[in-house]
């Protein structure tokens, strides 16, 4: 009798501790401090024609652990020679907090100039990233 009654206790134990674990959630939704590890470092996109012949752009990011910062950078064509112009650009995101939304997606937000400025991430590999924002859209590159 007293085997059967530790055999049963030992089992309840057993199976509310299986099917309680099933129930946790990780409450991935939240929003962390920061910027995802995985996005951290030197950006730059490809160049890009501005003026048919004459100059061409190119935007260079830096994602660090709480801000993410832009460059624009542009060269124009003067007598068969080019002059490069670097212009700060606006911050993207200082005092970033980030959300994980699935599939290496992030939803990014942090303090503009203008305001407060949220964009998307998605992660395609170790060099290539896509920042969406509204109706913009950017590949970036690792440098």
């Amino acid at each position: 009798m007293h085997n059967h009654l530790i055999k049963g206790v030992l089992t309840c134990t057993i199976a509310l501790t299986v099917l309680g674990s099933e129930s946790i959630s990780a409450h991935a939704a939240n929003w962390h401090k920061g910027t995802p590890t995985s996005l951290q470092g030197k950006w730059r996109t490809k160049w890009h024609v501005i003026d048919k012949g004459v100059s061409q752009g190119r935007e260079l990011s830096n994602i660090s652990r709480k801000n993410v910062v832009s460059l624009d950078v542009s060269k124009t064509k003067l007598k068969g020679h080019y002059n490069t112009v670097t212009d700060m650009g606006m911050p993207d995101a200082i005092g970033a907090s980030y959300k994980y939304l699935g599939n290496h997606s992030y939803q990014i937000k942090g303090k503009d100039l203008a305001g407060t400025n949220t964009f998307k991430v998605k992660r395609y590999s170790h060099n290539k990233l896509k920042i969406t924002q509204r109706h913009f859209k950017e590949y970036l590159y690792r440098r």
